[in-house]
């Protein structure tokens, strides 16, 4: 992850499986779904691939030390 490029972003299930009905932050586990509940994230920042989730707490605490770059929000039409 050093040196990646990620965007804050809505989740949404992996588009590669379909099976896949949420995530992790990569680093403190906590979970990214698209259902509603507690303690659940509903955005955050992720690879371009959207492989790769973070929540906004780890982004801020690890963004140095691991060198992250932020690309611009995705575009969407209204």
């Amino acid at each position: 992850m050093k040196g990646a490029q990620l965007r804050f972003c809505a989740y949404r299930q992996y588009n590669k499986n379909p099976n896949w009905d949420h995530d992790h932050c990569s680093f403190c586990w906590t979970k990214f779904a698209v259902e509603p509940g507690p303690d659940i994230l509903h955005a955050g920042y992720c690879t371009l691939d959207e492989y790769h989730w973070i929540c906004p707490t780890c982004f801020h605490d690890f963004k140095g030390q691991f060198e992250w770059r932020v690309a611009p929000a995705e575009q969407t039409d209204a």
